[in-house]
């Protein structure tokens, strides 16, 4: 796992704009070509939004679907906390962080405002420094208001992207098992939605959320499914009739996770933030080997 992690993690980190992630594509469809593996794209284009998953393998008649999302978020500023069960936290999250970010945004622009009104009544040397004290303030205010990548993206999403890796290298490429790595899922569900478009209705499909870290780790699935064979003692078997996460669009959904439990929920602590290095590697390789045991059984 040390060097789909590498390259996923490091090499091919940033897949934040539309550039970046066309460069990793095009590296994973030279990977499949090599294994021979068929791949294929579903996109979807917008005047704001730009979809663009890439499927491995064929999906039309697969009874497994392994899918993560392989975009990355944006940076945070302030520390920002993700609810892979829950995103309805995640927008109230998003919300606070957004009103913190401009309203700081805002108090750097009147500091330099105010900076640029009292030079009438400075020294020339007071007026060097009030300039330069200005210009800096209103530097911080717009990186505070401009959006750019996360550095660095273990946990969302280069950690589950490199189990799919793996598994192009590791699995058949002629089974009844399809790899998707999904776009536009760090701020919503249009990847996903994408995919049930073409997901056979009664594929199993096993979401892949943050894997990289975390105290604990949660299978979720819906009502029905059965994940016996998936789950560890110590794992968390979490289970949904109505879910309203990124389950809700597969009728034999699970998703994986790794996080821990704060105020009684599903937390995942330092994304979108420099924070998001550390990987557990013996933990991977086990999920692994549970997803090769359940697509065997397949």
């Amino acid at each position: 796992m040390k060097e789909e992690m590498m390259l996923a993690g490091v090499t091919l980190a940033r897949r934040y704009t539309r550039k970046q992630k066309e460069v990793f594509l095009a590296e994973v469809c030279r990977q499949c070509r090599q294994r021979g593996w068929k791949t294929e794209f579903q996109t979807r284009h917008s005047r704001i939004l730009h979809v663009c998953n890439l499927v491995i393998g064929d999906l039309a008649h697969a009874k497994t679907v392994i899918a993560c999302a392989y975009d990355t978020p944006s940076h945070a500023h302030l520390p920002i906390r993700y609810y892979p069960l829950n995103p309805r936290k995640n927008t109230q999250a998003e919300g606070r962080n957004l009103a913190l970010e401009w309203g700081l945004g805002a108090i750097c622009f009147l500091m330099a405002a105010g900076a640029v009104y009292a030079l009438r009544s400075l020294s020339p040397a007071m007026k060097v420094a009030a300039v330069l004290a200005a210009s800096l303030a209103a530097l911080f205010g717009v990186s505070l208001l401009h959006s750019r990548g996360n550095r660095v993206n273990f946990n969302r999403n280069s950690a589950s992207v490199a189990l799919i890796l793996r598994l192009i290298q590791e699995w058949d490429p002629k089974s009844s098992t399809a790899l998707v790595l999904v776009d536009q899922c760090c701020n919503s569900y249009e990847g996903l939605k994408l995919l049930k478009e073409a997901c056979p209705s009664r594929a199993e499909v096993i979401l892949l959320d943050c894997l990289a870290q975390g105290e604990k780790i949660v299978c979720a699935h819906r009502k029905g499914v059965d994940v016996s064979d998936l789950l560890e003692e110590d794992w968390i078997n979490k289970e949904y009739e109505d879910p309203d996460n990124g389950l809700r669009f597969f009728e034999n959904g699970m998703l994986l996770a790794s996080g821990a439990i704060e105020k009684h929920q599903f937390v995942v602590r330092h994304t979108r933030s420099n924070q998001d290095c550390h990987v557990d590697i013996p933990r991977l390789e086990q999920i692994l080997e549970k997803l090769k045991g359940r697509m065997k059984a397949e």
